[in-house]
């Protein structure tokens, strides 16, 4: 194994973000090994989302490369044992390790990484037939792939332990605006605009649910077109957003416009396209309260699993919140009653943003 200097090792070893890791291997890999080509094929056991990374891959061969590690990495037959592949023209066949390799044509080799007793993803590397002399034979491949493994182990870890406390620092912002913020309106607006923070989305919104009505009115909202729907109502039976109410259960879906139950009115009506949506929940046990939405990740990227995880913790918060200020309503309201007499009381209109009894409750307390 070629030497390589402290400062290789010092970057190898203190590099704990995913991407970044990756790109710190396949440059150093391809430097001390002279390879033509390095791909690293991962599965987030956090997200359980594929990456994919690689130096060296023309950009026509690209799709082709990702394409047959993916293809690797999901076949239980090939899983735990080094393959081979060579490029026949615009293709790449792949051939077992036990097949002779008696071309001169660049080959490349696709070895299993494992961490933990557990698949991690496949590492690919691809170069000149005489490169490979002294790594083709040796069975458990190459010697730096139990370290390439264990830095990617160690990268997954440090990453699932800045999201835990991504987490909880989120958690912590959400409750103290539970404690300070007393006005309901205020409060939700508050979190939408940590929803489009956290989520980096374009739009966010609350939407209550009307029991009564079997409707959504949009409580409060952040973003453009978002302000623009606040009071607005809509069958709480249609969208994405009422499937994530009928089933309790948030929805994921990148691809709105394909989805059956997407409710493209909203849309038509205030110019807007809706791309991709998350719709949470807002429940208290079974009492459904409504859903709070995050509208299209900013540069056209995916919501995941993390984006998911974090919405429902919020969306338990605000399910909390909204039932305590009907709760808080329905005891101010019938206090008022109580003082003033239901004869003399004329109903006035207290939205759930009000947290005092009525002006005239005030007046003669």
């Amino acid at each position: 194994m070629p030497d390589h200097t402290h400062q290789d090792l010092t970057t190898l070893i203190l590099t704990h973000d995913i991407e970044e890791q990756c790109s710190v291997i396949t440059g150093w890999l391809k430097q001390h090994y002279h390879l033509d080509v390095v791909g690293i094929f991962l599965k987030d056991p956090l997200t359980n989302q594929a990456h994919f990374f690689s130096q060296g891959v023309p950009v026509n061969m690209a799709p082709k490369f990702e394409g047959l590690l993916a293809g690797v990495n999901q076949s239980d037959e090939m899983g735990h044992e080094i393959l081979f592949f060579s490029q026949n023209g615009e293709a790449l066949d792949m051939f077992a390790s036990q097949d002779p390799l008696e071309s001169t044509e660049p080959v490349g080799m696709a070895i299993p990484l494992q961490a933990r007793d557990r698949s991690i993803g496949t590492l690919a590397l691809y170069a000149d037939a005489d490169v490979f002399d002294d790594l083709k034979n040796k069975p458990q491949g190459p010697p730096f792939v139990p370290l390439v493994s264990s830095l990617l182990e160690n990268a997954f870890s440090h990453e699932l332990k800045d999201n835990k406390i991504r987490m909880l620092n989120l958690y912590q912002t959400v409750s103290s605006s539970l404690a300070y913020i007393v006005d309901l309106q205020e409060l939700l607006t508050t979190i939408t605009g940590i929803v489009t923070s956290e989520l980096l989305c374009e739009e966010s919104s609350v939407l209550l649910y009307d029991e009564g009505t079997n409707e959504f009115e949009f409580f409060t909202a952040f973003g453009e077109t978002g302000m623009e729907l606040v009071s607005k109502r809509f069958p709480a039976d249609r969208g994405i957003a009422g499937r994530a109410l009928r089933e309790m259960k948030t929805q994921v879906v990148n691809d709105v416009q394909s989805d059956p139950d997407f409710y493209g009115t909203i849309d038509k009506d205030h110019d807007f396209q809706t791309k991709r949506i998350i719709s949470a929940p807002l429940t208290s046990g079974e009492e459904k309260v409504g859903v709070i939405n995050a509208i299209n990740k900013i540069d056209n990227k995916n919501f995941d699993k993390e984006d998911d995880q974090v919405l429902s913790a919020i969306a338990d918060e605000v399910a909390l919140a909204v039932k305590n200020a009907r709760l808080f309503e329905f005891v101010v309201d019938s206090y008022c009653k109580i003082r003033q007499g239901i004869n003399s009381c004329k109903g006035c209109k207290r939205p759930l943003k009000s947290w005092t009894p009525c002006v005239r409750q005030l007046e003669i307390s």
